[in-house]
């Protein structure tokens, strides 16, 4: 992106100037409440950077996944790692290791993966999204240093039958979804009843379609509760979410670093079955307890091809490998609030066991010409099977207690222990054939095999303290400090990885990562318009991370060693701005942001962070003839990023351009009870051409068709 499309940039967000709970909305600041804090509240009371997603916003955009919906919140980046349908999250620089992603306030794990956590749920599900920035590891746990999304599902309803659908096209992908929900409420008894599908074809970008980036997949929820009385409620939930995907590298192919790279995931399937029980006002004293219960399996098939440039006609090399991981979390939850006075305090205990049962397998084909009339061909295949397990207990302390007369204190404990071990069995064959004019030659075959068994263990308390004080009822101001904390992953400590073409040896020595976070902000929320802002920095130590050590059968390997620190500051702000009568309503979010990378004795800000990126724009709604009309439209910015390798043995830097994109939406609902909407949206509509991850473009121009309707 050039200099000067920037400097427009930022002059029309600086004229713009508008932040609120979510750069998408209008509802008034004062009017959101939230449970970022373990406990309901007004937004404005929150000490901590937080953004909403409603569900109308997510019945009326167009995302394919759970993560587009946050990919305009300030702060907040989509990771795609070549899928449409496979997206994760990054909050403020932090990779999505260290993103804790929630359903319900359950936590959703992965042990084996390459890239993070994904979100597996079907939006069509969702009651609404709070995202939290900013080390949430006092009052989430481990896995919390750069923020925390807790999606909150859809419950019951209202009355004793009520239903809704919702049928989607997007000509990115060819993309078809519906979805459907019969729910209600009746003599103290809650009920949902939903089901989802998704189909998409390969996307198409500016360059063509993208063969190997389809998706596609099927999920169905199920919530029953009952109302004792006013105080007193318990129910149960089971949901299901299967996904089948792709990915691919678009940019690396056209760059010729490979002939030829893809992923099948033929499977992705979480499963959840969970229980409640709530009871409220017990005495004066104490006010509410929380019993959560739940079992979560999530399977993964992943089949990943890769062939290399070898740089040479006469060497050639095809790796397959194969993974199949089960992992289970049992967990326990309990959550006791109290009222001291003017006081309110948090106590709660969570338990999560965690066991991973997985197998890796690799079959490398190497063949060489080494003169015209002889030729080798070296068959190498590997089997690993691992048995891992982590036991995780933590007892936390919240607290908010009022001090003169507008400034209340926040602070909070956690003490989290966290024991794994793992066990390992392999066995690996490699066959080496010397052919010449075409005859086999007397070849030599190496069978190894192996078994390990190895655990780790960490104790660990962090803090946060702040403080928000109220000068006005139209005024929030806030400070900050919380430290972060992430204890290493079973696939980090004990699970060697050979998926992406090259191997990464696990290290069960590792220690846990920590952080000290301090964050000022402020929210206003007048007649003409709403701010949300916040400066913050970020100091991350012990930083793990894979570093090269060498050539593995002619792959590069790494380990994963606790050699990198990072330090991330940066402004975060949006407005809603309502100045007219008419019902144009500008608004712009963005942020600004720095991140300094230190490894092996080098630091660099060429850390792969986007400068700045931003969402500006005008709303209109208004009506005519019974009809509610609606319409958006806006641009996204991103600045360029360079990504500087600090390995010795492979140093460069990875450059990617900038972009802006222009888009439009536009909506009607209508009905007697505006129970039916349309909404149509065009996105791209210069057909940029722009990739935020280096994997592949993003889409070219499409459109989205969008109906919904409640009965």
């Amino acid at each position: 992106m050039q200099f000067n499309e920037v400097k427009i940039a930022l002059a029309v967000s600086a004229a713009l100037a508008s932040i609120g709970a979510q750069a998408q909305e209008s509802v008034r600041t004062e009017e959101v409440r939230v449970t970022a804090s373990r406990v309901e509240q007004e937004l404005m009371d929150v000490p901590m950077s937080v953004s909403v997603v409603t569900a109308q916003e997510i019945e009326q955009g167009s995302g394919k996944t759970v993560a587009d919906f946050l990919d305009d919140i300030p702060g907040v980046e989509v990771q795609n790692d070549g899928s449409q349908g496979l997206k994760r999250l990054q909050i403020r620089g932090e990779s999505p290791f260290r993103t804790v992603v929630m359903i319900d306030g359950q936590k959703i794990s992965e042990h084996k993966s390459m890239s993070g956590t994904p979100i597996l749920i079907d939006p069509s599900m969702i009651e609404r999204i709070e995202v939290i920035k900013g080390p949430a590891s006092v009052l989430y746990g481990s896995d919390a240093i750069g923020g925390a999304v807790n999606i909150i599902t859809k419950k019951g309803g209202s009355k004793p039958f009520q239903a809704s659908v919702s049928a989607g096209y997007d000509s990115s992908g060819n993309g078809r979804t519906l979805s459907g929900s019969i729910y209600g409420a009746v003599n103290g008894w809650e009920y949902r009843v939903s089901g989802a599908i998704e189909e998409y074809d390969d996307l198409d970008t500016p360059v063509g379609k993208v063969d190997n980036t389809n998706f596609s997949s099927r999920s169905g929820s199920a919530y029953l509760a009952y109302n004792v009385n006013s105080d007193i409620k318990l129910g149960a939930s089971l949901d299901t979410f299967d996904l089948e995907t792709y990915s691919a590298n678009q940019i690396g192919v056209m760059q010729g670093s490979m002939r030829n790279f893809a992923v099948d995931v033929p499977e992705w399937k979480r499963t959840k079955g969970a229980v409640f029980y709530e009871h409220k006002n017990i005495t004066d004293n104490f006010v509410r307890l929380r019993l959560d219960a739940f079992l979560q399996q999530t399977d993964k098939d992943m089949h990943n091809l890769v062939m290399p440039n070898m740089g040479s006609s006469s060497r050639s090399m095809e790796i397959n490998n194969w993974a199949d991981n089960e992992l289970k979390q049992t967990s326990l939850s309990v959550q006791t609030d109290w009222q001291f006075g003017e006081s309110y305090f948090i106590l709660g205990y969570e338990y999560s066991h965690e066991t991973l049962d997985a197998s890796t397998k690799q079959i490398q084909d190497l063949q060489v010409a080494m003169t015209p009339i002889v030729s080798m061909n070296q068959y190498s295949s590997g089997t690993e099977w691992y048995d891992a397990e982590q036991n995780r207990h933590s007892v936390y302390l919240s607290g908010e207690t009022p001090v003169l007369d507008a400034v209340t204190l926040n602070y909070g404990v956690r003490y989290t222990w966290v024991d794994g071990e793992n066990t390992t069995i392999g066995s690996n064959t490699t066959t080496t054939t010397i052919m010449m004019n075409g005859r086999p030659m007397p070849g030599g075959t190496e069978v190894l095999d192996s078994n390990s068994h190895t655990s780790a263990s960490d104790g660990k308390a962090v803090f946060n303290f702040g403080a928000v004080w109220r000068p006005a009822d139209h005024l929030s101001l806030r400070a900050t400090w919380a430290q972060g904390y992430r204890f290493p992953l079973m696939q980090e400590m004990f699970i060697d990885s050979v998926m992406g073409g090259e191997y990464t040896y696990a290290n069960p020595d590792l220690k846990p990562e920590t952080s000290d976070n301090f964050e000022v902000g402020a929210r206003w929320d007048g007649r003409w318009a709403s701010v949300d802002a916040a400066l913050f920095y970020n100091k991350t130590d012990d930083y793990i991370t894979s570093v090269t050590i060498g050539e593995v059968n002619g792959v590069d390997a790494s380990e994963m060693q606790n050699v990198s620190e990072a330090t991330t500051f940066g402004l975060e702000m949006a407005v809603n701005m309502r100045p007219f009568e008419c019902g144009l309503a500008p608004y712009t979010s963005f942020t600004v942001m720095r991140r300094k990378y230190e490894e092996n004795g080098i630091a660099t800000y060429d850390s792969g962070t986007p400068d700045f990126t931003a969402r500006y724009g005008v709303k209109w709604n208004g009506s005519y003839n019974g009809l509610a009309l609606r319409s958006d439209l806006f641009a996204l910015t991103r600045t360029s990023t360079d990504e500087k390798s600090l390995d010795p043995s492979s140093p460069g830097t990875t450059h990617l351009g900038g972009a802006t994109t222009y888009n439009l939406t536009a909506g009607v609902s209508f009905g007697p009870k505006k129970q039916y909407g349309l909404d149509v949206g065009l996105y791209n509509i210069t057909d940029k051409l722009y990739t935020k991850s280096g994997a592949i473009y993003e889409a070219g121009r499409f459109f989205t068709l969008k109906f919904n309707a409640k009965f």
